[in-house]
């Protein structure tokens, strides 16, 4: 089994997931779209635990990176936080399916326990970030405006790809200038 499998098995539960939620997806149906045997998919993730530990993870690194590059690239905060909104309204326009983090966030009671952490990982990175840099423009409650900003994001995102709008994320953001102009 190369990389390249393994590679495809996550992109497709991550699919899976972000169109239909972690309960929803079986190795059954990943196995049979890349024309396998179910055994094939266990042969990379021994249980479906750990491929959706693999997706969240994944997931969050993505973002890492995402964040990492807009550090690099923007030294002013209030620049950051414009880049970070765009990287949320392009989402909000490129798919009407939910995301990865959306969808696991709605089944988080059921979630095997190292998904709720990987999770957890995934908040803490946003609004850890997103806290960095109201710090930087010493914002008082820099944590505390960090998870308001951070719900603007979500509830745009959730509501733009729920209607089926993504004028929506953008009327919503419009709060964010209470944040950072």
């Amino acid at each position: 089994m190369t990389t390249d499998t393994r590679e495809k098995i996550i992109q497709l539960a991550q699919e899976a997931i972000a169109s239909r939620g972690y309960s929803s997806f079986s190795f059954r149906e990943i196995a049979a779209e890349l024309g396998l045997k179910s055994a094939s998919i266990h042969y990379h993730f021994p249980t479906k635990t750990h491929l959706g530990v693999e997706v969240a993870k994944t997931y969050r690194e993505r973002l890492a990176q995402a964040l990492e590059a807009i550090t690099a690239q923007s030294s002013n905060p209030t620049e950051a936080l414009h880049n970070l909104i765009a990287i949320y309204r392009h989402e909000a326009n490129t798919s009407q399916r939910m995301t990865v983090c959306t969808m696991l966030a709605a089944e988080i009671k059921n979630l095997p326990e190292e998904i709720q952490a990987e999770m957890a990982s995934f908040y803490e990175l946003n609004i850890g970030w997103i806290e960095e840099q109201f710090r930087v423009l010493g914002s008082a409650n820099a944590r505390e405006k960090a998870c308001q900003f951070f719900a603007l994001l979500q509830g745009g995102l959730i509501g733009a790809k729920g209607q089926g709008n993504p004028q929506y994320f953008d009327a919503v953001m419009k709060a964010a200038q209470l944040f950072v102009g």
